[in-house]
């Protein structure tokens, strides 16, 4: 006759075990990363939602950066604007001495060669003033679409006039690039052409001003709602460290627990089959 004892608990004690094992693993891994959710078991909703978040703050940086070029654009076009405007308030200077009656022929001719020198230091700012190989200044900055925003379509456009003294003053007053002071009347148009190059160089810059003001504003609400985003993905994917670790630690002394039920129930089922050997 034979005698067996069937237990299952050193089975049981077996699983619980590894199951402790294991969430003690998850824990440490938890607290190693610094994130609540390491994988999209451990919430896969609130993964999903802390992705989506995370691409929107990425996309709100891009924007930034994006709106950043648009303010350094337009920074350095209104500085070349601004040296324009000198140039052209010097030529008009010229173009009303020369207009003055106690000028020799002689004089004015060396106004006019002044002049020249101004309207060529003039188109070399136009042909010269450049961000990333695109030049502002030489009318082809026309109609430049940047993307502001962390959507389709919120852009803002920006043109700036040319400034070469070609394109400067008007077909009613003349052009720029073609006074001629040399005589009293030639003088006279000349200034009324200066007003007029004048205006349109104050009114580009008006307009870059109002621009700047606007790319700056969004360079600020675009940082807000970064901030504001990363904040919401901090707040589900990151973890709270006092909380794991205190988990950590009931985890762990429950895990001695379960190990000592362990051993205690093999120790009980030895010595029932040593008492029993015993007997025989």
């Amino acid at each position: 006759m034979s005698l067996s004892i069937n237990n299952n608990s050193g089975l049981y004690s077996g699983t619980e075990l590894r199951k402790s094992q294991n969430n003690i693993m998850t824990s440490l891994a938890k607290l190693a990363a610094g994130r609540r959710i390491t994988k999209a078991a451990d919430d896969a909703a609130g993964l999903t939602v802390a992705d989506s978040l995370s691409s929107q703050a990425r996309g709100f940086g891009q924007a930034m950066r994006n709106a950043g070029d648009a303010a350094s654009i337009v920074q350095i076009a209104d500085g070349a604007l601004a040296q324009s405007a000198g140039l052209v308030s010097s030529i008009r200077v010229k173009a009303l001495q020369a207009a003055n009656a106690s000028q020799s022929p002689a004089s004015r001719q060396a106004l006019q060669a002044d002049i020249a020198k101004s309207l060529t230091q003039l188109g070399e700012i136009s042909a010269t003033t450049s961000f990333n190989g695109q030049k502002l200044l030489a009318g082809g900055f026309t109609n430049k679409n940047f993307q502001i925003g962390n959507n389709q379509g919120e852009t803002v456009n920006i043109s700036i006039s040319s400034t070469t003294p070609e394109q400067l003053g008007s077909q009613t007053t003349g052009r720029l690039a073609n006074i001629d002071v040399t005589t009293a009347e030639g003088a006279q148009k000349a200034v009324s052409v200066a007003d007029k190059a004048l205006q349109q160089i104050d009114a580009s810059r008006a307009k870059l001003g109002s621009q700047q003001n606007q790319l700056n504003s969004s360079i600020a609400s675009l940082a807000t709602s970064q901030i504001n985003t990363l904040s919401s993905v901090s707040t589900i994917r990151d973890l709270d460290f006092a909380k794991e670790s205190m988990n950590l630690s009931q985890m762990k002394t429950l895990n001695k627990i379960k190990i000592f039920a362990a051993v205690q129930a093999n120790s009980s089922q030895k010595n029932v089959i040593d008492i029993l050997q015993n007997q025989t």
